[in-house]
């Protein structure tokens, strides 16, 4: 007799040996007792969690020669057939190699006939999320409206990937991952059967690593006892796997909460020489540093994914790191799992993130031991500050504050301007020349604040500075008077004022706005060259530091 996969020797034949799905096999032994069943049900869930072993199991107790009934006989003619895969009333449609619309046709002329052999056809579609668009469209209205003899289930683990049409037409069931206990009474359940014997922290990991899929664990072990004759020990499943040992994890966490980077290195190199796998020993790492997390954080011993025995001896060096320097521990190593994927350079990976757990574990401590030199408490503002001599009108830019200063207290920035005033009550601008370099950072400031005034200003061209206030020829009367105008609600000449005192720090300057004649259009000077000015703040920093250092733009 061929040999035979213990995830098919051990497939469970009844509901009753479904482990771990009692809310959805409860609901359809329900269903079954009461005539109750839908025509279509989406079963969802992680691979190995037992969504095709219940399809069959339903079609077994639709089709049972004492049923429906939700205790199949596994006797009759039709169970027979239902288990040995060879019922031609019962159609798996494996949609990861039959996902187009040619396939859905044929079981869209197939449900059309009544069955040959049995009482109702089942319709099971594994990895139904892979079907195309198309076939899922084709599918819907087949889905739709059944006839009375068909029953479709679905399985998939992407329940996202089915449109809300068809999940709507059907009962959703989620299959749940299997607890680390059951995982590991069903191992050693299945062990013993097989003649061999396994100690309790071999069981463990080989749970852990099945990470919630009763066909991973069934496969490990089936692994596991090709390597070995005899018990199977933890040994025996670490040299399998390629993972390594509880040992080697609590020596090289000791190691990282010590701060020995030299340590840290030799463990690294024992790692490869010994042929452990990067990939492995980072995933291990990661969730040793979970349970150290919950050890810290809880006294339950049950949420701890390794054995008892390992429980007591983590919470004891759980003490030896903060709740922060774990959570960044569990990050770290599951990023540098990730990067493991797209790097061939993995002992570096590894050496690297050893390193960062190191700096992590010690941040709560140098943070602790650093001594912050005494502050003394400031006075108020008022009663220290000195007056700021008046400058002259040439170094009025250098006194220009950010445009974050204007939120400071009218008070404070009014005491410069009452200094400066000149002869018409207003702050005094720089040189022109320096004023018609930055014409283009006023402009940009002005639309930042009304696009109305940015727009009149673009037509406007300044010329000079006359008894203190800038002046602006235009091309005809008409803009003049609108930029002037303000009875506006949106006043444009308050924009322009504005974006004066963001460049220059003038507040209120003066403005005369007078029409450009046509002999003196060849007096005037060309337009300043425009510079892009995506971010006005940067340009106007790049002009403060130019005006303070005397310096200028050269090509």
């Amino acid at each position: 007799m061929p040999y035979v996969s213990l995830y098919r020797k051990y497939r469970s034949q009844t509901f009753e040996d479904v482990m771990g799905q009692d809310h959805v096999i409860k609901t359809l032994q329900n269903a079954i007792r009461l005539g109750k069943v839908a025509h279509a049900y989406l079963f969802c869930g992680t691979r190995g969690t037992g969504k095709t072993t219940t399809a069959r199991l339903l079609a077994k107790a639709m089709n049972c020669q004492s049923g429906p009934t939700p205790t199949p006989c596994n006797t009759c003619p039709s169970c027979k057939s239902v288990t040995e895969g060879s019922a031609m009333d019962i159609v798996e449609l494996d949609a990861a190699s039959h996902r187009s619309i040619r396939d859905i046709e044929e079981i869209r002329e197939n449900v059309k006939f009544p069955p040959m052999e049995l009482r109702y056809k089942v319709f099971i579609i594994d990895e139904a999320h892979q079907l195309s668009s198309d076939a899922k469209d084709a599918f819907l209205k087949t889905l739709e409206e059944p006839p009375a003899h068909a029953i479709f289930i679905l399985a998939t683990t992407e329940p996202q990937s089915i449109p809300v049409t068809i999940r709507s037409r059907c009962q959703q069931f989620d299959f749940r991952r299997g607890s680390l206990k059951d995982l590991k009474d069903r191992l050693r359940y299945v062990a013993e059967n097989e003649g061999a014997g396994a100690d309790d922290a071999a069981l463990n990991l080989m749970a852990i690593n099945a990470d919630g899929s009763w066909r991973d664990g069934l496969s490990l072990l089936e692994q596991v006892l090709a390597y070995t004759d005899g018990a199977i020990t933890v040994e025996d499943v670490n040299t399998v796997l390629g993972t390594v040992t509880q040992d080697f994890l609590f020596r090289i966490t000791d190691i990282l909460a010590e701060g020995d980077q030299a340590g840290a290195f030799e463990a690294a190199a024992e790692a490869v020489n010994s042929g452990k796998e990067m990939q492995q020993l980072l995933r291990s790492m990661a969730g040793h540093m979970r349970n150290l997390l919950f050890a810290l954080v809880t006294k339950n011993a049950d949420v701890l994914t390794t054995s008892t025995e390992s429980a007591a001896q983590m919470q004891k060096q759980a003490v030896k790191f903060s709740k922060t320097a774990l959570l960044q521990g569990v990050s770290i190593f599951t990023e540098a799992e990730k990067e493991t994927r797209y790097s061939q350079a993995h002992r570096l990976l590894l050496e690297l993130a050893l390193l960062k757990m190191i700096e992590a574990a010690a941040e709560p401590a140098r943070a602790a031991s650093a001594q912050p030199l005494p502050v003394e408490k400031p006075m108020p503002e008022r009663a220290h500050r000195q007056p700021e001599p008046v400058r002259p009108a040439r170094e009025a830019p250098q006194k220009a504050a950010p445009v974050i200063e204007k939120k400071q207290k009218t008070a404070e920035k009014e005491t410069p301007a009452k200094a400066d005033a000149g002869a018409h009550g207003k702050q005094n601008l720089p040189e022109f020349d320096k004023i018609y370099k930055k014409w283009n950072l006023v402009l940009q400031h002005t639309k930042s604040i009304n696009i109305t005034a940015y727009a009149l200003l673009t037509d406007a061209t300044p010329t000079e500075l006359r008894d203190g206030a800038i002046v602006l020829k235009f091309k005809g009367e008409g803009q003049k008077n609108l930029l002037m105008n303000e009875s506006g609600k949106a006043p444009k000449k308050q924009a322009l004022l504005t974006a004066l005192e963001r460049v220059f720090g003038v507040a209120n300057a003066g403005i005369i706005c007078e029409v450009l004649e046509p002999e003196q259009a060849a007096a005037v000077k060309p337009e300043p060259e425009a510079a892009p000015v995506e971010d006005v703040q940067g340009q106007e920093t790049l002009a403060n530091v130019l005006d303070m250092f005397g310096g200028e733009i050269v090509n």
